[in-house]
Order: structure tokens, then C-alpha cells, then sequence
């Protein structure tokens, strides 16, 4: 096999750390096995088979309980590539970071910013992403068709090419691409399938100017940090250090506290002048300094989702807003480090932020619950998810509006 395929351009250098890498996939994952793979053990390894478990799939790599590695995972490397080479590796473990996409008779990959090495990469390496011509020898056994009915390959390709180039634009800020997609996303929302791959380029082009004015409230950066931990407490229970760092800096520089037994944020005399200060400082230094990263950020989650065809949620706008609100605390976390460490973020710091934060909400199970936190607190609608992901607006009072799920002061 020797398939065509499209790459993302910091796709194409990446190599796995190994024993290098700082926050491995080998640890805390349930790693699925495909049933093809299950077989091939079977048949042709069975003492491999005492690797192999249930759990949050059919079949999984089992871990040892006391350290939550692998268990084929052995000195910083996995047992199983090493002793058995790849063709022994189910696709989760072969392919991960990368993510493979069909179109009809397209085939693409891109990877994954949960991986710190891909992180490194996407947001690093090159001045914008893009796309470039390459070939595999091998794709996933099961790889789904996002092609929907109606449209081409080559139309469904344009178009999301289209949204990729469209958010390497730096005539716009980060903050106004992410509202301009989720403008966009409502409006081929209201125009049938047929008519997308005329209208793409027409809706991206006068997003910019057709924005609903901004619907701030003082509450949200609070909002964000008490959705991360209420989706944590919603979550498979295993160790996050490097996420829990990251929560922390923002809580640390927010001055807040989270109570896990109220599942509550407790908000100190001082939290909402914090806020005004650590906003105030970015818009002065930080945002022009690092709006090349977080534009970085954007068209790789474009990438990853095939925008508009897949991603999180069951519908377009679904997706959109799940889009924003990641960016939102995305760039929530880069604000409050970037505040705390005397208004500079060093590369690694960055690094450890972004794939920090994807490592978790690249990997939910089921965006139900974010769904309705972003219900509860508005930010499905335009104007306040606008507002969220930091494109302007005036603030009102701190009283109005917090999460639902419990918030002290």
C-alpha cells in the first residue's frame, strides 16, 4: 500500500521522543486495540494476549494498577513496537498522534496537540499551517467517511482548505477568527449542502464585518476555570500533573480557590481587579507577542476537526462553540501564566499549557456536559461567545450570570 494522502505541513518532521517525552501516551490512556489486531495476536503472538484487557473500549492495553503505564511499556519505550515492530501495534498506538480523515476518495492526516512534541511542531516550527502532498503505507482499519452526501471530494476538500488558509490570516486577530468560524458555522447551517463550496469563501470573507456586538460578563474567565474542574470530576480518575498545573496557575493568578466537596469556585475580595489587570497587560504586550501561536492553535484544531465536516458535537454549531470555548481557555491559561511569570511565556511554558489542556479535551468521551455548561452560561449564542474568546466588549456586574454547578464568593 502506497495511498496518496495530504499532511499537515509540522506533521511531516515529527518524530516520537520516546523515553524523551515529557508526558507520554503510554501512561493514563486506555490505548485501544482494534479487533484486527486482537486476532493477529492471536494467531501469530499469543503471549501478547496477556497485554490486552476491557475496558473503555472492546479491547484495550492493559495497565499496571501502581503505575498506570502500559504494561508492555518498558524503559521510557513500548515493548511491543520494540520486540515486535509496528506491524504489532493496534492503530491507536500506531497511529496516535496523528489523525487520519477520509473524505470520500481523500485521504488526510494531522496530529493531535495532546502530544508535546506536536505541540512543539504545530505552533513552532513553521509560520503558518498548511497542507502538502505526501503518501502512507498504511491507514487506519476502520477510517470513516466524513463526506456528506451532495458534495465531491474535491468540494468538500476545497472547502475546508479554504477555512485552514482563511485562519492564517494575519490581518486578523485569533480572537476574531474563532468568532468569525462560529459566524460562519451558523450561517452554512442555513444553506443547503449544495450551495457550501460557492458560499465558503463569500461568508468567510464578510464574517469579519457581520459580528454580533460583543456580550461580555466579568463572570466568564471564573466560568471557564469551574468548567475545567467540573469536567475533570466528571472524568476518568487517573493523574493529570501537568493539567492540574495549568489550572492552578490560572486559579493562582485569578486569585481563586476551587472546593471540590461544594464543587464550587470561592472568589476572593481582590479576584475581579485581578482579572482587569491580567487582561489589561495582555492587551498591551501580550496578545500582539503571541497572536502567531494562538492563530497556530486555531488552524491546527481546524485540521484536527476537518472543519466544517467532524468534530465534537452533533451539529456544525455544536462544534463551533466547542471550538470557541476551547480556545477560550486555552488562551485564558496562556493569559494567567503569562501574567504570573512577570509578563513572559518561554516556548516549553507554552507548550506545556496547550498540549496540557488538549491532552484532556482532545480525549473527552462525550461533549454532553460542555455542551451544557456553554447552554447554562450562554455561550451557544454569538454575541457572548464572542465576548468569551476575548474579541472586545465592555464587562457588567460580577453578579450576573455564573455557572449553575455552584460558585461562592
Amino acid at each position: 500500500m502506497n495511498q496518496p494522502l495530504d499532511i499537515t505541513n509540522f506533521l511531516a518532521p515529527f518524530q516520537c521522543l520516546a523515553e524523551r517525552c515529557e508526558d507520554t501516551c503510554c501512561k493514563g490512556w486506555g490505548m485501544q486495540v482494534d479487533v484486527a489486531t486482537r486476532d493477529k495476536y492471536a494467531k501469530d503472538a499469543p503471549e501478547l494476549l496477556e497485554a490486552v484487557d476491557t475496558g473503555e473500549s472492546e479491547f484495550i492495553m492493559r495497565r499496571d494498577p501502581q503505575t498506570d503505564y502500559c504494561v508492555r511499556f518498558e524503559g521510557g519505550l513500548c515493548g511491543v513496537h520494540r520486540d515486535y515492530g509496528t506491524s504489532f501495534l493496534g492503530d491507536a498506538c500506531h497511529f496516535y498522534p496523528r489523525i487520519s480523515r477520509q473524505l470520500g476518495n481523500h485521504a488526510s492526516m494531522t496530529a493531535s496537540l495532546s502530544c508535546p512534541e506536536v505541540t512543539r511542531l504545530a505552533l513552532f516550527s513553521e509560520p503558518t499551517v498548511s497542507w502538502q502532498a505526501s503518501k502512507t503505507d498504511r491507514l487506519p482499519y476502520s477510517l470513516k467517511d466524513y463526506l456528506p452526501e451532495g458534495l465531491s471530494s474535491e468540494q468538500a476538500w476545497k472547502i475546508h482548505t479554504t477555512c485552514v488558509d482563511f485562519a492564517g490570516n494575519a490581518e486578523l486577530s485569533p480572537e476574531q477568527l474563532i468568532a468569525c468560524f462560529v459566524s460562519v458555522a451558523a450561517s452554512l447551517e442555513r444553506q443547503p449542502l449544495a450551495s457550501w463550496p460557492d458560499a465558503i469563501a463569500f461568508y468567510l470573507r464578510m464574517a469579519p464585518g457581520r459580528l454580533p456586538t460583543p456580550e461580555s460578563q466579568a463572570a466568564d474567565p471564573f466560568n471557564l476555570l469551574h468548567m475545567m474542574y467540573g469536567l475533570l470530576g466528571a472524568a476518568k480518575p487517573t493523574a493529570r500533573p501537568r493539567l492540574m498545573e495549568t489550572l492552578q496557575t490560572i486559579a493562582d493568578a485569578l486569585h481563586v480557590s476551587y472546593q471540590p466537596e461544594a464543587a464550587a469556585i470561592v472568589l476572593e475580595d481582590d479576584s475581579t481587579t485581578r482579572w482587569m489587570m491580567i487582561e489589561q497587560l495582555w492587551s498591551m504586550n501580550g496578545a500582539p507577542t503571541y497572536a502567531p501561536i494562538l492563530r497556530r492553535w486555531v488552524q491546527t484544531q481546524l485540521t484536527m476537526m476537518l472543519f466544517p465536516f467532524a468534530g465534537f458535537g452533533a451539529s456544525l454549531s455544536q462544534r463551533a462553540v466547542l471550538l470557541g470555548v476551547r480556545f477560550a481557555i486555552t488562551r485564558l491559561a496562556l493569559m494567567c501564566a503569562y501574567f504570573t511569570h512577570d509578563a513572559s511565556l518561554s516556548a516549553e511554558m507554552i507548550v506545556r499549557i496547550v498540549q496540557s489542556l488538549s491532552r484532556f479535551l482532545d480525549h473527552l468521551a462525550d461533549p454532553t456536559l460542555c455542551l451544557r455548561i456553554c447552554e447554562e452560561t450562554g455561550w451557544v449564542r454569538e454575541s457572548r461567545l464572542r465576548a468569551l474568546v476575548g474579541d472586545t466588549g465592555q464587562s457588567i456586574p460580577l453578579s450576573a450570570s455564573f455557572l449553575t454547578l455552584g460558585v461562592a464568593n
